[in-house]
C-alpha cells in the first residue's frame, strides 16, 4: 500500500477565524489545557498536514484517546480537519493559535496595568 500524500497545510480555503470573543479566548484555552493536546499541537510545528492514525503512532495514546484531543482541538478551530476519500488530514490553524496569544497578552497587560493602579 503505499504511503497517502498530505494536502497542504494551508488555511488559504478556510474562512477566516472568528473574532476572539471571551467564550471563544476559553475555547481556545480548554483546546490547549491538557498536556496531550499540546504535544498533538507540537507534530504540527513542521506545516505539515497528518492523519489521526499519524497523530496516534507519535503520541503513543490510544486511537480513542486520540480521537477525543482531535475534536477538542477542531471544536476550539486550533486544528482543521478536511475529508479525503476514507482519511481525514488535519492541520493547525496558526491564525487561532495568533489570535488566542494576542488575547493572552493583552490580558496579562491589563493585569499589569491594573495592578500598577491598586
Amino acid at each position: 500500500m503505499s504511503t497517502p500524500i498530505p494536502p497542504e497545510c494551508s488555511e488559504a480555503d478556510l474562512p477566516d477565524p472568528l473574532p476572539l470573543t471571551l467564550d471563544r479566548v476559553a475555547l481556545v484555552a480548554k483546546g490547549l489545557a491538557h498536556p496531550a493536546r499540546i504535544r498533538i499541537v507540537e507534530l504540527f510545528l513542521d506545516h505539515r498536514c497528518r492523519t489521526a492514525h499519524e497523530v496516534v503512532d507519535a503520541c503513543e495514546l490510544a486511537q480513542s484517546t486520540v480521537s477525543e484531543h482531535l475534536r477538542i482541538l477542531r471544536e476550539a478551530e486550533i486544528l482543521s480537519a478536511r475529508k479525503d476519500g476514507p482519511r481525514t488530514w488535519y492541520c493547525m490553524r496558526r491564525s487561532v493559535v495568533h489570535q488566542f496569544a494576542q488575547a493572552v497578552e493583552e490580558l496579562t497587560s491589563a493585569e499589569v496595568a491594573f495592578a500598577e493602579v491598586v
